[in-house]
């Protein structure tokens, strides 16, 4: 039989680092033909240009998909899933696709999704039956993309067995586990190559800081950040603090207003637009192995990441509230007085923690496997089993 070929789809910094072990082992495969397509944020100089990770990768790129990225109010990002879905639509016209692959729960990836699914292209998602409810749209855009999905990859047990709620045939779910974990190589950091090149005292904690918007009452989110952002200045007397961008999410200027104002405020912080999956891993390598500082925001790496080096994380907020996490993530309300009260007491237990996000042993034969259902008479005939 000819190659299949399979497009892998990403418009988000965060959700590359996701899909870029299954590039790596698809690509070595016999049977897939690997097109890799690529969208928002990777493009955008002011986000950091996340592109430049990809080559430096030495990941092909297919086809640039560039739409202007005005999705600050929530009605704006309707219109940009519009104009993407209408150049997706054009994409999927001229080239003759046999498999698309999907991560995770961004509403781009649901208009990648939705195309393909009208044009009765069968859609692989990652990252299924997670839960986070809190108060984005992350929840039902995931499941969403579940329902028109016809091969499952889950990062942990608990989203395998939700999936299989849902009602999906179980021949068609496999819990993989967390895929960056694939390609980690914890001997690759040093920690004096960590230390120069971020220009780090030694002596001081480290926090390394995510933070992205939530789709709420704009008042509210807004007194949520600034009050975030309080803290973070409060922190700034006793420890070294590493700043990376938002999501393009409605809200995100304003947290990029914030992150703007404390710089002028205080020098030393650091701002990275974007750091790239390496450079992220080796800082929370740097915290865990020093024993001194955290991860700090709402960023799902920080639950999912973290615990593999052993960093603590100060989870704010309620956007990964109902996240599947471990002992290592301290949950707290957006205020200042109890993210502080939160950082004094909680930060002295560095322990190794078990982690529900395993990789599977067999990860780099997920392409035989899929291939082999792909052959199957009922693959593309789904059914529902509730």
């Amino acid at each position: 039989m000819r190659k299949l070929n399979i497009v892998f789809f990403s418009a988000n910094r965060a959700e590359y680092g996701l899909i870029y072990p299954f590039i790596e082992i698809f690509s070595k495969s016999k049977k897939f033909n690997v097109k890799f397509v690529v969208a928002g944020s990777h493009l955008e100089k002011s986000f950091g240009l996340s592109i430049n990770e990809i080559k430096k990768d030495k990941v092909k790129v297919f086809t640039k998909i560039k739409v202007p990225l005005n999705t600050n109010k929530l009605e704006n990002s309707a219109n940009y899933f519009n104009k993407l879905q209408k150049k997706i639509n054009l994409f999927l016209k001229k080239e003759n696709i046999d498999l698309v692959f999907l991560s995770s729960d961004r509403f781009e990836t649901f208009s990648f999704a939705a195309s393909s699914y009208l044009r009765k292209i069968p859609i692989i998602h990652y990252e299924g039956g997670d839960v986070t409810e809190g108060g984005a749209l992350d929840d039902n855009i995931r499941h969403s993309i579940t329902k028109i999905s016809h091969l499952h990859l889950t990062s942990n047990k608990f989203s395998l067995n939700r999936i299989l709620k849902m009602g999906e045939e179980k021949w068609r779910c496999l819990n993989v586990g967390y895929s960056p974990l694939f390609s980690l190589k914890k001997e690759k950091f040093n920690l004096k190559k960590i230390q120069s090149q971020f220009s780090l005292d030694s002596k001081k904690p480290l926090i390394l800081f995510t933070l992205h918007p939530i789709v709420q009452n704009r008042h509210d989110q807004e007194k949520e950040v600034t009050e975030i952002f309080r803290s973070l200045e409060y922190l700034s007397k006793d420890y070294q603090i590493i700043i990376t961008y938002p999501n393009f999410d409605p809200g995100y200027k304003y947290i990029i207003y914030q992150i703007n104002k404390l710089k002028k405020k205080i020098k030393n912080i650091q701002i990275i637009k974007h750091l790239g999956k390496e450079n992220y891993q080796s800082l929370l390598y740097y915290i865990g192995k020093n024993k001194k500082g955290f991860c700090m925001g709402n960023s799902s790496s920080g639950i999912k990441e973290a615990v593999v080096f052993n960093c603590p994380t100060i989870n704010i907020g309620d956007r990964q509230k109902s996240r599947l996490k471990t002992k290592n993530i301290i949950d707290v309300e957006a205020d200042k007085k109890m993210i502080l009260k939160k950082v004094k007491a909680n930060l002295n237990n560095y322990k190794k923690v078990n982690n529900p996000y395993k990789i599977i042993k067999s990860f780099n034969l997920l392409p035989n496997v899929i291939f082999n259902k792909f052959l199957r008479k009922d693959f593309k005939l789904k059914k529902n089993t509730f």
